[in-house]
């Protein structure tokens, strides 16, 4: 066993819970069976090794199996000690199995190879072999797997090689058409690791991209967009704003040439928008409804990206208050407080539309981060009871007292 095996061996042997252990003993129960670590978690043990990156603990564990995993999951939840929490959820159609472990997440795969029959199509799979379900992954270095019994290592597309040199490969000529997210994986990865991307790669994302964004199905709604495309898409975005600096991934995008994937060509990355994403990563607001405010058409635009029915209401009330604003300029610049906290009130704005306002940066954007932080807060200094004890009978009178009231301590506060 040379150095490289036998680091991954002594690393692997330390994975939380007594993994590996537990992996060995269904191993030596089902002879014929083999499992594999792969994707992530040996990439950054490698980047670890080669490059002395310091990287937290992972999160996040794959494994590959020649055989049922569920049958594995259902062995590992049998047999693992000490936890809180083991919860197995299935996913048939791929026959994927993911375990929350105390909130550290284990994804055991089937191999399988795909086969996409159209552009952005989920693929169809048949069962295989870890060799070949290599070849279904998205970069070289995301192809390295790690199998257990015979501690051996699996690299068919250089990807160890690829790590050293801190570069990326995508596997295959049609990797982008099949799976458009994974252009964004490309961007979380340089951004991330400082890895660039090869000329092949970079030649293909373009190709492709150019011809974004594509039509597909037509029913009596119009053209619709594969769900496939929207819903990874979608679940990469939403991981890159956890974990990424979204602002550097644009601007990589923007670099190669392929921003497109995700906004429309009108969309620049100027200072003004850079403001914006660091204030609705700040605000804890929706980000993917601030990369599409501007869109030239929210229907397109949400299918796209899987925009749900709530989430459309903000972006049209957004634009609706964002042109009242803006043919109404004059009329609300000696507005006080409390005329601005009747009229967003009035208007019922979710604090979703309210944020994508401030993150817009109009004139008046200060004034609605005001009602979102402090004024929507405020309340009258009497209640109800204490105003029916003053002789107030309920009704609108009684709430429009009360209402009076409050816009008084709104409008205090200014002034204190």
């Amino acid at each position: 066993m040379d150095n490289l095996n036998s680091y991954l061996y002594t690393e692997l042997k330390n994975t939380p819970f007594n993994l590996f252990t537990i992996l060995t003993k269904y191993i030596e129960i089902h002879k014929d069976i083999k499992v594999a670590f792969v994707g992530g978690y040996i990439r950054d043990l490698l980047l670890k090794k080669f490059h002395s990156d310091n990287f937290p603990q992972s999160l996040d564990y794959d494994l590959v199996i020649e055989g049922s995993s569920l049958s594995l999951a259902r062995f590992i939840k049998k047999n693992i000690k000490n936890v809180k929490i083991c919860l197995i959820k299935e996913f048939e159609l791929y026959n994927t199995v993911e375990i929350n472990i105390d909130n550290i997440k284990l994804d055991i795969a089937s191999a399988r190879e795909e086969k996409y029959l159209a552009p952005g199509l989920n693929p169809s799979v048949i069962d295989s072999s870890i060799e070949n379900d290599l070849k279904r992954r998205d970069f070289s270095i995301n192809s390295i797997a790690y199998e257990i019994s015979e501690k051996k290592l699996y690299d068919p597309f250089n990807g160890i090689c690829h790590i050293k040199n801190k570069e990326l490969n995508l596997l295959h000529e049609n990797s982008i058409r099949d799976d458009p997210s994974r252009l964004l994986r490309c961007s979380k990865y340089a951004t991330r690791f400082g890895f660039r991307i090869s000329k092949d790669s970079l030649h293909q994302a373009q190709t492709v991209i150019n011809e974004w964004p594509w039509k597909y199905t037509k029913n009596k709604y119009g053209f619709k967009f594969p769900p496939g495309i929207s819903i990874r898409i979608r679940m990469e975005l939403t991981e890159i704003f956890k974990y990424d600096n979204l602002t550097e991934i644009l601007r990589t995008l923007e670099e190669w040439k392929v921003l497109s994937l995700l906004i429309d060509e009108n969309i620049k990355l100027h200072n003004k928008f850079i403001r914006g994403l660091n204030w609705i990563k700040r605000l804890n607001g929706n980000s993917i409804l601030f990369l599409i405010k501007d869109s030239n058409s929210i229907e397109i635009i949400s299918d796209r990206f899987l925009i749900n029915q709530k989430e459309k209401k903000y972006l049209k009330e957004f634009l609706e208050v964002k042109n009242f604003l803006k043919a109404n300029e004059k009329a609300f610049y000696r507005f006080s407080p409390s005329s601005w906290t009747n009229f967003i009130e009035e208007k019922n704005l979710d604090p979703e539309t309210v944020k994508l306002i401030i993150c817009d940066g109009g004139k008046f954007w200060r004034n609605f981060l005001r009602w979102l932080i402090i004024y929507r807060y405020i309340k009258s200094d009497k209640n109800g009871k204490i105003l029916k004890e003053e002789g107030w009978k309920p009704g609108k009178e009684m709430g429009d007292e009360l209402k009076r009231l409050r816009f008084i301590q709104i409008d205090n506060l200014r002034k204190n």
